[in-house]
């Protein structure tokens, strides 16, 4: 094994120092580099992963956002249909009062005007009986041929009134 060794130009002391060269070097590169990077990765991974949840928040706070305005949205549009509704509903309730008072100041003219009628009908049989009377007195009296006293007229006035209404 030796003559291998010597074949190889192998030198135990030097193997050994090259291997304490290799530690020390490793050990300077592991304090240098190693743990800086190290901090650094790790630094990093701390504040993406910060990012990330800060991301992750401000994604959960628009999505309630969203929510709220579309509930907003939502309760507006029910508002204002309701809003509709009642202004319908006002507009049929007065439409429905404006025409009940027509109807009721129409048969209030109706009745009025059939009182007037029934009133200007009195009096026009009034006077037409009144008229009847002295055209029947005064028949009487020509067909008589004599004057008539008060009496005999007043009498004569009532029968021809008598038969006047029961023509009526």
């Amino acid at each position: 094994m030796q003559g291998i060794f010597q074949a190889l130009n192998f030198n135990g002391w030097t193997f050994l120092f090259q291997i304490v060269n290799l530690l020390v070097v490793m050990g300077v590169l592991y304090i240098l580099l190693y743990k800086p990077l190290g901090k650094i990765l790790a630094d990093r991974e701390a504040k993406i992963e910060g990012d990330l949840k800060e991301a992750a928040a401000a994604k959960q706070k628009a999505e309630e956002m969203l929510t709220a305005y579309e509930q907003q949205l939502h309760n507006a549009r029910r508002e204002a249909q309701e809003i509709l509704e009642r202004a319908n509903k006002m507009a049929e309730e007065t439409r429905a009062e404006i025409v009940a008072r027509a109807k009721e100041e129409a048969g209030r003219a109706l009745e009025q005007a059939r009182a007037e009628i029934e009133g200007e009908k009195s009096k026009a049989l009034a006077a037409i009986r009144s008229e009847a009377a002295t055209l029947a007195v005064l028949a009487a009296g020509k067909v008589l041929g004599r004057t008539l006293t008060p009496d005999d007229q007043e009498r004569l006035a009532r029968e021809a009134l008598a038969e006047v209404e029961r023509l009526q």
